[in-house]
């Protein structure tokens, strides 16, 4: 069956059909969907009854896995995978349970951030017949593309502090009790543009967002917070936002740079949820 691309309709996302993930994929195969990937900025693939390898080996061929330093939500056999879950063993949670509190990029705070996620429901939230858990994606790319003339030029050359500390004090303020311990102190913040050009398809995207932007340098710290939740409310309205509503055995990746996402937690804590996260940084660069 010959691969085919369905853009969603929205700002952003296309479902690929047609490709079995669990087997490797010819270059002529991969480098369709690396075009759709690029294009649309968020790929899902449905029914995709994938083993831990086989995602390990689909993401890896976008760029060198990313092992992250949050050990504790590290899958045991296979450190390249994140894992996110509510669900507790012995008491304790087996991943990390409150992914996507906030719209965030993943790894912002990160001198190299991250350049795609890719993640895989094992077991999805259902309440009487329903899916719940529904992820929320924002183009940040159509939203600074959106911009009066006026604000780019004004954003030309700013600088932001994106930082861990500043989503851990929201999550402390919401009430979620979160320790990233050694995670904390190797990487705390770094500092990188307002408007990142991406670095495969030279687009103008804004990076700042409500979960880790502390600060915009240079400027007053009125004007500086004011800025902020002006740019971050502009990147998640409505016309810039895609909608998955999960199934298990999907197959969902996003663009780091181009994107935002928040998660949509509408189910009861104890309705349990499996998901594993693959990361990828660029070719060439250090991880």
């Amino acid at each position: 069956m010959a691969i085919q691309i369905k853009p969603s309709g929205a700002a952003l996302g296309a479902e690929v059909v047609g490709a079995d993930l669990t087997k490797p994929l010819d270059d002529a195969a991969f480098a369709q969907i690396r075009d759709a990937f690029y294009q649309h900025e968020v790929l899902y693939f449905r029914g995709q009854a994938l083993s831990d390898e086989d995602q390990i080996r689909f993401s890896a061929r976008f760029g060198t896995l990313r092992k992250l330093k949050l050990t504790n939500v590290l899958h045991v056999q296979h450190p390249e995978i994140m894992v996110i879950s509510n669900i507790k063993q012995e008491g304790k949670y087996i991943g990390a349970y409150d992914a996507g509190v906030f719209w965030h990029t993943d790894g912002a705070y990160l001198a190299n951030p991250h350049a795609i996620s890719a993640l895989r429901a094992l077991q999805v939230p259902v309440v009487n017949g329903r899916v719940l858990g529904d992820t929320q994606y924002a183009s940040v790319s159509a939203a600074y593309n959106a911009l009066p003339e006026a604000m780019k030029k004004r954003l030309e050359g700013l600088q932001a502090v994106q930082s861990i500390m500043h989503r851990l004090k929201q999550t402390l303020d919401s009430g979620i009790k979160k320790d990233y311990g050694a995670a904390v102190k190797a990487d705390p913040e770094a500092i990188h543009p307002v408007v990142r050009v991406h670095p495969v398809n030279g687009r103008k995207c804004l990076f700042v967002t409500e979960g880790y932007t502390a600060k915009i340098l240079g400027l007053p710290e009125d004007e500086s917070r004011d800025l902020i939740k002006e740019l971050t409310a502009h990147c998640i309205k409505p016309e810039f936002i895609y909608v998955h509503h999960w199934q298990q055995h999907d197959l969902v990746m996003w663009d780091d740079c181009a994107t935002q996402h928040k998660a949509t937690f509408d189910y009861p804590e104890t309705t349990p949820r499996l998901m594993h996260r693959t990361t990828v940084v660029a070719d060439g660069v250090a991880a």
